[in-house]
C-alpha cells in the first residue's frame, strides 16, 4: 500500500493510461444526515469513477448510497459488494476475497474506486477487512482512507454532552454475546458507548438496572435520518421492535 499521500493534499482527478492504476478510497460517511459529511468526502465522490457499497442483504437498500447518493455523479458505476450477516469466519473471508477481486479489477482499470461506509471508515466497518484483501491482491495500490463522524458523536453532539471530560475514561463496546461482561467495564469506566444493542437489548438494560445505571443511560436510534429516535426511559423499549443503528450512551455522572 502506498502511503505517501498526504493528508493536506487536494484531490485532483488523474486522467488514467492502461498502464496507471486508479487509487482506492475508503469513505466514512457519518452517522446517517447527508450534511454530516466531511467536505474531503464530499470532493472525492463529486470525481469518482466506482463507487463501491457494502450490502447485507440483497432486498435491502444501501444506508451508505442514501446518505451520500446526492454527491455521487451519474456518471459513477455503482458496484455491490456482499456483506452476509453471519460471523462464520469463512463465508465472510470469502465475500470479503471476492468483494476485494472486483475492486481489485476496477483499479487495474485505472479506474479510481470509492468504498462508502456509514460512520467512520476505519471503525467497525467492512471496509477495513477488504482494504486487507486488496492490499495483498495490489501490495502497491495507493490508499486514502477518509474519516467519519461517528454514530455515537453525532449522539452525544445531539444531546450537547460530552463523551468524557479531562481525564475520565470512555470505552466503547460493539454487540456483546454476553452482557454480563458489561459489569466489569462499567466498573472500570464511568462513560460508555454500547453499540449495536438491539440483539440483546433487555439483558443489557438488566445490567444497567442492577448496577444501578439505567437512569444515567439514553437510547439512541438511527440518528440524522427522517426516523430518528432518543429516549432516556430504556424500559419504555423492552418490548419495541429496535433498529439495528441503535445505542446506549451511559455517563455514571449524569447527562
Amino acid at each position: 500500500m502506498n502511503l505517501r499521500t498526504s493528508s493536506s493534499e487536494v484531490y485532483r482527478p488523474t486522467v488514467s493510461t492502461a498502464k496507471q492504476r486508479g487509487k482506492l478510497f475508503g469513505i466514512g460517511v457519518g452517522p446517517g444526515a447527508p450534511d454530516l459529511l466531511t467536505l474531503r468526502a464530499i470532493e472525492i465522490l463529486k470525481s469518482i469513477n466506482v463507487v463501491c457499497i457494502p450490502r447485507s442483504k440483497a432486498d435491502n437498500d444501501s444506508l451508505a448510497l442514501t446518505v451520500a447518493g446526492k454527491y455521487i455523479p451519474a456518471t459513477a458505476e455503482i458496484m455491490e459488494v456482499a456483506t452476509p450477516m453471519t460471523r462464520d469466519r469463512q463465508v465472510l473471508e470469502a465475500e470479503w476475497r471476492r468483494g476485494a477481486e472486483k475492486i481489485a479489477a476496477k483499479l487495474n482499470e485505472g479506474l479510481n474506486v470509492a468504498f462508502i461506509t456509514i460512520g467512520d471508515a476505519m471503525l467497525f466497518s467492512t471496509y477495513t477487512y477488504l482494504l486487507k484483501k486488496v492490499c495483498q491482491l495490489l501490495p502497491d495500490i495507493e490508499v486514502e482512507s477518509v474519516p467519519g463522524i461517528t454514530s455515537f458523536a453525532a449522539a452525544a453532539a445531539h444531546l450537547n454532552t460530552a463523551l468524557a471530560e479531562g481525564n475520565e475514561k470512555l470505552a466503547i463496546i460493539p454487540a456483546v454475546d454476553d452482557p454480563g461482561q458489561l459489569r466489569e467495564v462499567l466498573r472500570l469506566f464511568p462513560n460508555a458507548v454500547l453499540m449495536k444493542v438491539a440483539g440483546q437489548y433487555n439483558e443489557i438494560v438488566d445490567v444497567l438496572t442492577d448496577m444501578g445505571l439505567k437512569d444515567s443511560a439514553v437510547y439512541i436510534s438511527r440518528l440524522g435520518y427522517p426516523d430518528q429516535f432518543v429516549t432516556d426511559d430504556l424500559d419504555s423499549m423492552r418490548q419495541k421492535k429496535r433498529d439495528y443503528l441503535s445505542l446506549i450512551l451511559v455517563k455514571q455522572g449524569g447527562f
